[in-house]
């Protein structure tokens, strides 16, 4: 008798909890500035001689194309996403190291937790998107 009270309750639980919406397109945006940032910066080092680093360009560049994933199922194409990205990227220069830190590490998580949530399809593309972008970052001078 007790398994069913359980899995009821457990049921009536998850429903009353509610579901982590996807990020605006703005929210995006903004992280994807920080994650590139990120990203940019690993990828000297790993142009400086620093191969072990190259995992963590991995996974930064992955968390950025998640955001970039949601914003496209939300229907930001082209044109708007460009100038969303550019506008995160100029806003993303005034902020002070530790402001700009935090939401990188902020990002990170985000990014990780809708990588976690993708399905099957989506982590693919994720990944096959992300590994052609480290690609040209570690050859990039």
């Amino acid at each position: 008798m007790k398994r069913p009270f359980l899995l009821v309750a457990a049921t009536l639980l998850a429903a009353a909890m509610p579901a982590l919406a996807d990020p605006t397109p703005e929210h995006a945006a903004s992280c994807v500035a920080a994650l590139e940032s990120e990203a940019a910066a690993l990828a000297q080092q790993f142009r400086d001689g620093n191969t072990q680093i190259e995992p963590e360009l991995v996974r930064r560049v992955q968390e950025g194309f998640a955001f970039i994933g949601v914003a496209y199922k939300q229907g930001l194409r082209g044109e708007e996403a460009d100038r969303m990205l550019r506008d995160a990227e100029k806003a993303q220069e005034s902020l002070p190291p530790a402001e700009l830190a935090a939401r990188q590490a902020a990002c990170r998580g985000e990014g990780s937790q809708l990588l976690a949530n993708a399905n099957v399809i989506e982590r693919a593309f994720v990944n096959r998107a992300a590994q052609r972008r480290v690609d040209k970052l570690k050859r990039a001078g």
